[in-house]
């Protein structure tokens, strides 16, 4: 590229009936003049534009930072919110599965306290089926002993008048006989209960006496 300098050390040879020296002298510092104020704006110019492609490449390196941040970022966030989601899914999992054991023990003493009840009421029931029992018996020896009494003695029979006859060994009972036989049998006891109590004297047969 021309330099204002190179304008101003041109020279020419010169040449009959050539162009006049002062004039093209003349033309030539103008032109240099001129030409060294667009070269010295050039010169400007290609300095900003070096200026301005330094700030771009600045600008572009701290785009591409920028944005590796932002991918690095957004990455970052991503895989926080993937471990949170995990971490809450897993949360969820542990706190059904201790639910679902709280609501299995619950349960499951549930029904061992309605087999306690169950087991206590049987066993209630049956208690007071053998009382019942007991005093059903005991009620029964109380009624026995008030209705056994002494037999009365058996008043001796008139014989009929008729023809005598020889009497048989076999056919009248001796007197002896008559009187060891009792005259009422005596009722017979209640059972005892299986278990045994205060009633067991009354339980006792009241025997008859024998006749004088």
């Amino acid at each position: 590229m021309i330099t204002p300098m190179d304008i101003h050390n041109k020279t020419f040879s010169g040449q009959l009936r050539g162009y006049s020296k002062d004039e093209v002298n003349a033309f030539l510092e103008e032109l240099a003049s001129d030409y060294e104020k667009i070269y010295r704006e050039h010169r400007a110019m290609e300095e900003e534009m070096d200026i301005i492609r330094t700030k771009l490449r600045n600008y572009e390196k701290m785009e591409s930072t920028m944005s590796h941040t932002l991918v690095m970022a957004q990455e970052t966030a991503d895989n926080v919110k993937k471990n949170a989601h995990k971490e809450a899914a897993l949360s969820i999992q542990e706190a059904q599965s201790e639910a679902q054991k709280i609501v299995s023990d619950a349960e499951a003493a549930r029904r061992k306290m309605n087999a306690d009840l169950l087991k206590a009421e049987g066993d209630m029931n049956l208690y007071i089926e053998k009382l019942l029992s007991n005093f059903k018996s005991a009620l029964a020896l109380i009624e026995a002993a008030k209705a056994a009494r002494a037999p009365q003695a058996v008043q001796a029979q008139q014989p009929v008048a008729s023809e005598p006859s020889e009497p048989t060994a076999e056919a009248e009972p001796s007197s002896s006989e008559e009187a060891a036989a009792p005259a009422v049998e005596a009722p017979a006891a209640a059972p005892a209960p299986a278990g045994g109590n205060l009633f067991d004297e009354a339980a006792k047969t009241v025997a008859p006496k024998e006749e004088n």
